[in-house]
């Protein structure tokens, strides 16, 4: 089956940019980036890089139009953070061809009383919601109605204050994930993944934090899942790389959320998943695009006390998300992430585990 069309350059627009233009490059495709980082690796891999404080469109609509008048790119590639300011992504759609979910799609995706209403007429499992306070709360979890990695997501017997979310039941099992790429034709599951959240920390512990690629799952869950994202895929029309993350307990699925736009997980399958993405678009999903079959992880390093990047750092090469020299990393933000291999699943986590400790004395000495 013939390829598809590879953009010459694209406009990519994502809270970090990195993935995304690394996956760009990496199928020969050149990139002007807009993001909240400018982290030094995406600087060094990006035709042009712009900084923006955040993907609100007041904050990128001047960027957007500068980019398309000095570059005459029309085509756009997003990803994570627009799931804070999906309005965002409705102004783009205007004047923009993306490659991507439609904004109708993934504004569908983000109404998260009619995504769990969908659920259910699907037949489809997943944790108890409510959408007023919980009298026994020690068992919900509050999450926001927008947001992206954790972020926001408590413990209902926190002392948070609560309002502008839902409420959603705690359940104890295994956190999964499913990357996949979907088309008008159906359905590939490129790989399941496992994640974990950074320690309990000040209330905020679920916080994504990393995750491993081809995790595990026998091959009733793996038909289950299938038939599942069978039936979303048609109800939302989505395309291209989506994920979808839920619970595995005592054998089943509870489906938490739909991720509508390329995961951290796409880095972990290989350098061509740009090909599978664009192949969803143009309904030719097939397997001429090369998937890594060993495994590996990627884990995002979070700052314990404030942190200022060497002047000289030696960065390691499985390290990305740079940020610059003489950059101030406050507690808790992240600093950068790190991205582990092996011959197993047990391997790779050793391995992230060393990778942590070297890093960790590489700036502690900036050596």
């Amino acid at each position: 089956m013939q390829s598809p069309f590879i953009p010459k350059c694209l406009l990519v627009i994502a809270k970090s940019a990195r993935m995304l233009v690394q996956m760009c490059i990496d199928s020969g495709c050149e990139v002007v980036a807009i993001d909240c980082f400018v982290d030094s690796d995406t600087r060094q891999m990006a035709k042009q890089t712009y900084q923006v404080s955040s993907l609100a469109w007041d904050d990128i609509s001047a960027t957007v139009a500068a980019v398309r008048e000095i570059y005459g790119l029309t085509e756009l590639l997003y990803g994570s953070g627009l799931e804070t300011y999906p309005e965002t992504l409705s102004c783009l759609e205007k004047d923009w061809q993306i490659i991507g979910n439609s904004a109708a799609t993934f504004h569908r995706i983000q109404d998260k009383r009619d995504f769990f209403a969908r659920l259910d007429s699907l037949s489809i499992p997943h944790p108890e919601v409510v959408f007023t306070k919980p009298d026994d709360g020690f068992d919900w979890l509050f999450k926001p109605w927008r947001g992206e990695g954790g972020l926001g997501i408590r413990r209902c017997n926190s002392r948070a204050d609560f309002a502008d979310g839902y409420w959603q039941k705690y359940i104890e099992g295994r956190s999964m994930s499913v990357l996949f790429a979907a088309s008008r034709n159906g359905v590939e599951l490129i790989g399941f993944n496992e994640q974990w959240t950074v320690k309990p920390d000040d209330g905020q512990s679920f916080l994504f934090a990393g995750i491993a690629s081809h995790a595990k799952v026998s091959m009733s869950i793996q038909a289950e899942i299938a038939d599942c994202l069978g039936k979303l895929v048609e109800a939302y029309q989505l395309r291209g790389l989506n994920s979808m993350d839920f619970m595995l307990q005592d054998g089943t699925c509870y489906v938490l959320e739909i991720n509508a736009r390329i995961s951290a997980s796409a880095q972990l399958y290989g350098k061509s998943l740009l090909l599978k993405h664009l192949q969803g678009f143009e309904n030719c999903l097939d397997d001429s695009v090369e998937l890594l079959i060993g495994p590996s992880a990627y884990q995002v390093v979070y700052a314990r006390e404030k942190v200022t990047i060497p002047e000289r750092l030696a960065w390691p090469i499985w390290a990305v998300d740079r940020p610059n020299p003489g950059a101030i990393v406050a507690t808790g933000e992240p600093i950068c992430s790190i991205i582990a291999t092996g011959k197993n699943s047990g391997q790779v986590l050793d391995n992230l585990h060393r990778q942590q400790r070297i890093l960790a004395n590489l700036l502690e000495t900036g050596l």
